[in-house]
């Protein structure tokens, strides 16, 4: 596989990034109906799906604060461990589908690293005991 090019002078080298193949076991019919295949079937009337996983927090073309940017980009949807993946399966060949989700990755990296970044709401003052207190009334 080749790096991933982001703009011009930023790639992403190989060893971060990984693929994988898969094909949906499940079609549905004419009348709505889903018809679960077995794999030799699923393998002639089914396009590959691909999934691409870029390692965010082991990747270190990023600094801290653009890790923390793209991990917290909604979009990505990262796990725990700091992996975002980007599915596609629309085309009906493997390399078509990996060049669609390259593209759909890095055009998700550039859009996670061009969003301002979220600010945390400042923390409201407490107030004190004062208002809880009720007053006596005659004594």
């Amino acid at each position: 596989m080749e790096p991933l090019w982001l703009r011009d002078d930023f790639t992403i080298p190989t060893e971060f990034l990984s693929v994988s193949y898969t094909r949906n076991l499940v079609t549905i019919d004419e009348d709505g109906e889903a018809i679960l295949l077995d794999g030799a079937e699923a393998a002639r009337q089914k396009a590959s799906a691909v999934e691409l996983r870029l390692d965010v927090t082991g990747c270190t073309r990023f600094d801290a604060a653009e890790k923390a940017r793209i991990l917290a980009w909604r979009p990505l949807r990262a796990d725990r461990r700091g992996v975002v993946r980007v599915e596609c399966g629309e085309f009906e060949s493997r390399p078509k589908n990996l060049a669609a989700a390259r593209e759909r990755l890095a055009m998700a990296l550039l859009d996670a690293l061009a969003a301002p970044e979220e600010t945390t709401p400042a923390e409201r003052k407490k107030r004190g005991r004062g208002g809880l207190f009720k007053r006596g009334t005659g004594g």
